[in-house]
């Protein structure tokens, strides 16, 4: 029997539980940046080994980027089969990451599929994904979106968003020829707004709209793009509850509606 998808791919209560799950994304993210200060140097070192840099992995696509994930976690490569035969594989993704299935245990990592990865690559692709999560969180495009928008278009926005999210995205190869390029020239305005941007996240790109950012996003990658003013007020307000129910509501959130489909997709 098939399931009635109100969104693109998702219903409504798959959607619900999606967006359910951000506050965890941000205690994830905070408490990752807190241990990893709370560790000296050696131990760092230990753990990660001196080759842990990620901004390569940036480069890819953000389908890539998830299948990288999979493979350097044990079974990878099964999982991502079993994923792509299940007749709803939202649904499959959205029960297992609420599971245990991606816990691992670092101190006995076997190196993923045919034990090719490393601890500090594991360590990297961790990184690397919730800062792609960040990015959605702000600027609804993941951080490989960003690095295509450098790439393909030479988007000083883009660029600076990106190492506002991720500082190490500087090491990118995108970005670094960049970097190389303002430096030829002498461009002081490029590195005045990159100084800027190795500052990290303006307390205004924290506090604005971050769920509503990310339904946004979610809807439009799950390939649904036709809301009206009601359905909009229904799903982001009274569904999903990620704004409040004020006056003028409506036309706020097609205003934002409309920005976000105006944004390319992933």
């Amino acid at each position: 029997m098939s399931i009635a998808k109100e969104y693109g791919k998702l219903t409504a209560d798959e959607f619900r539980r999606y967006v359910q799950r951000l506050p965890e994304v941000r205690k994830g993210l905070q408490e990752c940046r807190e241990n990893a200060a709370r560790l000296t140097e050696k131990e760092f070192t230990e753990s990660f080994g001196r080759d842990g840099g990620w901004a390569e992995v940036y480069e890819l696509s953000f389908v890539q980027h998830m299948g990288l994930i999979f493979l350097a976690l044990d079974g990878g490569s099964e999982y991502l089969s079993a994923l792509a035969r299940d007749p709803n594989p939202q649904a499959r993704l959205l029960e297992d990451m609420q599971s245990d299935k991606f816990d691992f245990d670092l101190d006995n990592y076997k190196g993923g599929y045919q034990a090719f990865f490393k601890a500090e690559d594991l360590y990297g692709l961790f990184m690397s994904f919730q800062r792609t999560v960040l990015s959605v969180l702000l600027y609804q495009r993941s951080m490989s979106g960003l690095i295509q928008e450098v790439r393909e278009a030479d988007d000083l926005g883009a660029l600076f968003n990106a190492v506002r999210v991720d500082r190490s995205a500087v090491a990118c190869p995108t970005i670094a020829a960049r970097i190389a390029r303002a430096e030829g020239r002498s461009d002081k305005h490029f590195f005045l707004r990159l100084r800027n941007a190795l500052k990290g996240p303006q307390r205004k790109h924290w506090m604005a709209y971050q769920d509503l950012r990310y339904s946004l996003f979610m809807l439009r990658e799950m390939g649904f793009d036709k809301l009206s003013d009601n359905d909009l007020e229904r799903l982001l307000v009274h569904t999903l509850k990620v704004y409040p129910d004020v006056p003028g509501a409506r036309k706020n959130l097609r205003r934002q509606y409309q920005l976000s489909k105006n944004i390319k997709t992933i």
